[in-house]
């Protein structure tokens, strides 16, 4: 049986729709990242230091909160409450607390930004120190002033990092093109294998469980030891890890269970075309377009790279959002598949004449 034009134009208009799509979500993010509320601290004792470094941030886009003290920041950071933090000596000695594995994109803009605030200082102090030197003529003041001189072109950033990727992977690569296999791995190689390969619902939610276990293991394994992205507790990391499978997983299952070839399509929608593009991993969720990244941290890949990342970089601050995310996934996912009554996906049906 020849299938009908209406057919083929109805699967053309599709195709071109999924197109769109992954165009939107792919390019988007790229073309239209930027700062977008990302949280930040100035350090500073009087309101007056404060508007003078918050100010010119809050400009760039950054959301910016004021400390009273260095302890104070560097809680914040750890507790993933900001990504890092200026501070301004009173003799006007810029500091910058970073935490690259909060963010490698944000730690880099942050330094570019410390870096153009010292040139600045030099500069204007360069300039006032000009006119003295012209004027001077007894070779002391010429000496003292030479040495202030020297003194400003030996003024610099002041970095500390709280918390870096390791030797090994500095910009933390690995957990950035992480989110991909995640949303592969538990969604086409992972869920669907499974629901084609295993007969019975108690056998394919116990095949589920177990490939959420040992893919677990196995995904940290690679990114620890393999790609050299974590150092922390791989117990831990890979619990993590396992979670996220899990929700990718038992989430496709239950679609697929209930929808059949049709939950596919959903399934690589949200996993894949969105979830992966919209994660965050490659930057920060603030980085992205208003509203994409806080809708990638609802997603999959991006809650179960955030939930990597706070596990194996921060002593679980701020997990909270992913583990709910991921969990809510889990339990979704478990009832449909609970209520659903396909039992094996159709990839094809011939029928012969």
């Amino acid at each position: 049986m020849k299938s009908s034009n209406k057919l083929i134009l109805g699967l053309a208009l599709g195709l071109t729709v999924v197109l769109g799509i992954m165009m939107t979500a792919f390019s988007l993010p790229a073309v239209k990242s930027g700062i977008n509320n990302v949280p930040i601290g100035v350090v500073a004792q009087n309101d007056a230091t404060y508007e003078k470094l918050a100010k010119p941030l809050s400009d760039k886009g950054f959301k910016v909160t004021q400390y009273d003290s260095e302890r104070d920041v560097k809680s914040a950071i750890k507790e993933r409450k900001i990504y890092g933090a200026f501070e301004m000596s009173a003799t006007g000695d810029l500091s910058l607390y970073q935490a690259t594995a909060a963010s490698a994109a944000v730690a880099q803009g942050l330094n570019q930004i410390g870096q153009g605030v010292v040139t600045q200082q030099k500069a204007a102090a360069k300039a006032q120190l000009a006119p003295m030197m012209a004027q001077a003529n007894d070779v002391n003041t010429l000496k003292a002033l030479n040495q202030k001189s020297a003194a400003i072109d030996a003024k610099a950033l002041k970095v500390v990092e709280l918390r870096a990727f390791p030797k090994d992977d500095p910009k933390g690569t690995g957990l950035a093109a992480g989110a991909l296999p995640i949303a592969l791995g538990g969604c086409w190689i992972g869920a669907v294998a499974i629901a084609n390969v295993i007969k019975g619902k108690k056998q394919k939610f116990f095949a589920a469980l177990a490939f959420a276990f040992v893919g677990g293991l196995g995904l940290v394994g690679v990114i620890q030891f393999g790609v050299g992205t974590f150092d922390g507790n791989y117990w831990l990391t890979s619990l993590g890890a396992m979670v996220g499978i899990a929700a990718t997983a038992f989430f496709v299952l239950g679609i697929l269970e209930v929808m059949g070839n049709g939950g596919l399509i959903i399934a690589a929608i949200m996993l894949i075309l969105l979830g992966n593009p919209l994660s965050g991993l490659s930057s920060a969720p603030e980085m992205l377009p208003k509203g994409w990244g806080f809708f990638g941290q609802l997603l999959p890949p991006g809650a179960t790279g955030t939930l990597l990342r706070d596990i194996a970089f921060f002593d679980g601050n701020a997990i909270a959002l992913p583990l709910t995310v991921l969990l809510s996934y889990v339990a979704v996912g478990l009832i449909l598949f609970a209520i659903g009554k396909k039992s094996t996906i159709v990839v094809s049906e011939t029928t012969t004449d």
